[in-house]
């Protein structure tokens, strides 16, 4: 059985951090003139200069810091708490960075079910909560010139004739899902986002974005130490006290490359796509 995520940090405005998204936010502010609370489809580059609109690549690094994965029954951080509530949504912890070794970033990463599944029913949700440090590479190729990213950020594009050469690593982080001007996220559902949360619909999935801060409490701006994510599960797992085997996650990591059709404008943190697989 499978399970498609998608992990987006997405802001859309200027003066956010640069991820659309998973997860997490574009780096430019001009692409939508106007608010649309809608699903959000991003097709993959063809090979030209994409003009207006975002395409995807796959990402040549992608590294991010995972604290905390777990599935829940239901939505263990809904609009009306401060904090999730991983015991209210009857959740079930696959990963805890205090607990267990550092969980890598790879395909075919298992996470064991833990003996005895304590709350049998179905899971509706799959929550994680990462660093609020996110740093990834690329480079797109248009048959002329090859665009990469830099270590001063998605907007600053490296343009060279030939594809030789490797792709700088860039940082970004999360401040505030509707920027310093607080105008409307395009991404965020949520009637546009809150300066901490944004809930959205992307490529079909819903998903849910928050910054957290030091004591793991709803938070934006400097203080958000930390991002939690989550996504709905379509289909829901289903599980019983009888139930073994683990979780494989494997991993899509892409990034959105914008442009205005003569050249690349920015080289963003794109939707950050999980298949799971349930092996019993």
């Amino acid at each position: 059985m499978s399970i498609f995520i998608i992990f987006i940090i997405v802001v859309i405005m200027k003066n956010i951090f640069f991820f659309h998204f998973i997860l997490l936010i574009p780096s430019f502010s001009s692409i939508f003139i106007k608010p649309v609370f809608s699903d959000n489809t991003i097709l993959n580059c063809s090979g030209d200069i994409p003009k207006n609109n975002p395409c995807l690549i796959k990402a040549t690094t992608y590294k991010v810091n995972i604290l905390k994965i777990d599935l829940c029954q239901t939505n263990p951080f809904p609009s009306f708490r401060s904090s999730p509530d991983y015991i209210g949504a009857k959740c079930l912890n696959l990963f805890d960075k205090k607990k267990s070794r550092s969980f890598d970033l790879k395909n075919n990463q298992k996470l064991n079910l833990p003996r005895n599944v304590p709350i049998a029913g179905k899971y509706k949700y799959i929550s994680m909560i990462f660093e609020n440090k996110f740093s990834a590479s690329g480079k797109y190729y248009d048959g002329n010139f090859s665009w990469k990213t830099s270590r001063k950020g998605p907007k600053n594009i490296i343009k060279e004739k030939n594809n030789f050469g490797k792709a700088y690593e860039f940082t970004t982080k999360l401040q505030n899902w509707r920027g310093k001007e607080n105008t409307n996220n395009k991404y965020c559902s949520n009637n546009g986002g809150t300066k901490s949360r944004c809930e959205l619909k992307y490529n079909g999935f819903k998903l849910t974005g928050i910054g957290l801060g030091s004591d793991f409490i709803e938070e934006y701006g400097k203080g958000a130490k930390y991002m939690f994510y989550m996504s709905e599960l379509v289909p829901e797992i289903i599980l019983d006290k009888n139930s073994s085997g683990s979780i494989e996650l494997n991993y899509q990591k892409n990034l959105e490359v914008y442009g205005d059709g003569g050249s690349v404008k920015s080289i963003s943190i794109a939707p950050f796509i999980i298949k799971a697989i349930y092996l019993n």
